[in-house]
């Protein structure tokens, strides 16, 4: 999942204009795929401590705010962080039942379908029993 928190931290970022604050990129990923919005202080601090973003206390916003250390793509991040794109469950149940490399926000798209753009979470194996169902056109 902190691939999919990065993205939510670049998009909250254009959406913006400025860094962000943690409440903001909550409030983004709240509106994008709300299943996940629970996950970003955990793993914004994972990005942090790698280096890739950084943070500094914002007063008029009275929160840190939030910005990458430069602009990474996706597939830099797992190259040079692996073990951030193995703990990337979610894309990776998305891309292994669809047997193809899809971006993050098609990724991101797929799930927000499958869990109904609520905050329940789909579990690993009902993500890819649904999505080898719609692949063999039985949903």
């Amino acid at each position: 999942m902190p691939l999919m928190i990065y993205t939510f931290l670049q998009n909250a970022i254009k959406k913006h204009g400025r860094p962000v604050t943690t409440a903001e990129i909550e409030a983004y990923a709240r509106d994008t795929l709300p299943m996940c919005a629970d996950h970003v202080v955990h793993h914004i601090v994972e990005l942090e401590r790698k280096g890739i973003v950084t943070r500094r206390f914002d007063k008029e916003r009275k929160g840190y705010a939030w910005q990458p250390t430069k602009d990474y793509t996706i597939q830099e991040i797992m190259d040079k962080f692996p073990e951030l794109y193995k703990h990337s469950l979610y894309y990776h149940a998305v891309a292994e039942a669809l047997g193809e490399r899809i971006s993050m926000e098609e990724a991101m798209q797929i799930l927000y379908e499958i869990s109904g753009g609520t905050e329940n979470k789909p579990t690993i194996s009902e993500i890819k029993k649904r999505l080898k169902m719609r692949k063999s056109g039985r949903e």
